[in-house]
């Protein structure tokens, strides 16, 4: 069994004592208290769900493209590690080879690994299993959670996303373990450089995060693709996606003709359209698209020349 390397035993014992849930139980009910090990990809799925490109968007989009046409950017939700081979693949298509370096933005704050080659989580009902926690923290939990798996011969019930889905949390499979590794290990083996950005699912992302994107974003050299992802593909994704094109384009494009253009390609996840399946996240997708709007504002002055970063221009102009 391959394992990972994982963090200093300090690191590892600081997230085992720190986390909310048992990390040696196989018992899960979707609570934070109790969560379930989840299988996101395997033959049965795409080795990258929902993969778009701006040349995709640009191609796809009826209205304004501006701003589209040499942005090496793209996105998906977590490939598996075959996905991210073809992930690599696409871009070296599409760009005939002339990029420099490939860059996988891993935007999940929650734990994440790669079992046997297919992504698997560590997720409870909203996938909110580090919600609270800083950076540090959640790194240093999932560095625990794999601490804690990294002894197995099996990993006890594993879930397929339907079975989580409708709660059959005790109707997983056993998995024989012959490789557990990172994202990091899985991506740097495909040829990525591997940043992490610890992003709570459903929510706006926070102020540091943004900082961090925004630092990337205008320190990106020529011919260096940018690879974003989450977990599903649909509202990190998106909503980076969206940043990003606005930190591009703002000057030139409405906030609405941005959002759209993000929408016209799978997932078609539109960031404004608040009412999704569960009534109770309508709060958080409001206050993600709230942020959006005053993001779009920042990024709109920073091409007109405004230098700062965003936690300091939000403190200037707050959220309503």
């Amino acid at each position: 069994m391959k394992i990972i390397p994982l963090l200093a035993t300090l690191a590892s014992a600081f997230a085992i004592a720190n986390h909310a849930y048992a990390l040696n139980s196989d018992f899960c009910d979707g609570t934070r208290e109790h969560p379930c090990i989840v299988q996101d990809t395997d033959k049965s799925t795409s080795d990258v769900k929902h993969w778009r490109t701006v040349k995709m968007i640009r191609d796809a989009y009826k209205g304004n493209t501006s701003g589209l046409k040499h942005a090496w950017v793209s996105a998906s939700g977590a490939p598996s590690a075959k996905g991210f081979k073809k992930i690599a693949s696409n871009i070296e298509k599409e760009t005939g080879g002339k990029y420099k370096k490939m860059i996988d933005l891993d935007l999940r704050e929650e734990d994440h690994a790669y079992l046997n080659n297919n992504a698997i989580t560590l997720t409870d009902e909203h996938n909110w299993i580090n919600l609270g926690n800083s950076y540090q923290q959640s790194i240093a939990a999932e560095q625990g959670w794999l601490q804690s798996l990294a002894g197995r011969s099996v990993i006890n019930n594993v879930l397929s996303i339907d079975q989580f889905d409708e709660h059959k949390f005790s109707q997983g499979v056993n998995v024989k373990v012959d490789t557990l590794e990172s994202e990091k290990s899985v991506a740097e083996k495909a040829g990525f450089e591997y940043i992490r950005l610890t992003v709570t699912d459903h929510m706006a992302p926070r102020d540091e995060d943004v900082d961090r994107f925004v630092s990337l974003v205008k320190s990106l050299p020529d011919n260096v693709w940018l690879h974003m992802h989450c977990r599903g593909g649909n509202g990190r994704a998106t909503t980076f996606m969206a940043m990003y094109d606005m930190l591009k384009n703002a000057d030139k494009i409405s906030f609405n003709e941005i959002i759209k253009r993000q929408a016209s390609v799978s997932p078609y996840y539109d960031l404004t359209d608040i009412e999704r399946k569960h009534p109770d996240m309508q709060q958080y997708y409001k206050a993600r698209l709230d942020f959006l709007m005053h993001f779009y504002q920042y990024a709109s002055t920073s091409l007109r020349g405004y230098s700062g970063a965003w936690s300091t221009w939000i403190k200037e102009h707050p959220l309503s």
